[in-house]
């Protein structure tokens, strides 16, 4: 049994029909304790509050004792967790995060609060010292992130970006839904991520 926690993104209530539900759904069908959060004012999030919300479920995640501990982000969830590392706010690395579909920084301007550099060795270092492993993953086709996910995360990470091709932003939008290759992960970290 693992405990997850699964960080939403921009403007997402958590519908019927997107992946990271389905995820939840399943895990929980799995056993595993699964924590899927809604993040205040997801139309004009103040990150502050997310990073509150993302402290308190990391807190009580710990009080349970299970498996691993696995955080699963997309688009701006991913942002919150790498804030929360730059800022000291994770003390206890978990044992694997997956940033899936992050978006650029340089492209949520709008977002009150956001204060992650990629090109800061401290923010590299501290995000690195949040996990014991990372894996960043995207498609292609990301408006989100139009310089390429290996450019934007994976070279400043020093990692290898896994990609999705044609994906988009593996949102409802793009039509990305049931992914069973997440769900197969959280069991299995060499599980094929790409399975569709």
């Amino acid at each position: 049994m693992a405990k997850v926690l699964i960080l939403h993104g921009w403007t997402n209530r958590r519908q019927q029909g997107h992946w990271q539900r389905h995820l939840a759904t399943a895990l929980r069908a799995q056993g595993h304790v699964v924590a899927y959060p809604q993040f205040p004012n997801t139309d004009e999030p103040k990150l502050n509050e997310w990073q509150e919300l993302l402290a308190a479920e990391l807190e009580i995640l710990s009080e349970v004792e299970a498996g691993e501990t696995i955080v699963i982000g997309h688009s701006l969830g991913c942002i919150n967790w790498i804030q929360g590392a730059a800022s000291g706010l994770i003390t206890t690395p978990v044992d694997r995060v997956l940033l899936v579909a992050p978006a650029d920084p340089r492209m949520l301007g709008e977002v009150e609060g956001l204060n992650v550099d990629l090109t800061s060795p401290q923010v590299v270092s501290a995000l690195h010292a949040s996990t014991k492993s990372l894996t960043v993953l995207a498609s292609d086709k990301d408006k989100w992130t139009p310089r390429g996910i290996q450019a934007t995360f994976g070279d400043p990470l020093g990692v290898d970006a896994v990609i999705l091709p044609g994906a988009g932003h593996l949102s409802l939008d793009d039509g990305f839904g049931f992914w069973p290759g997440v769900i197969n992960w959280v069991e299995n970290p060499k599980a094929d991520l790409t399975q569709r």
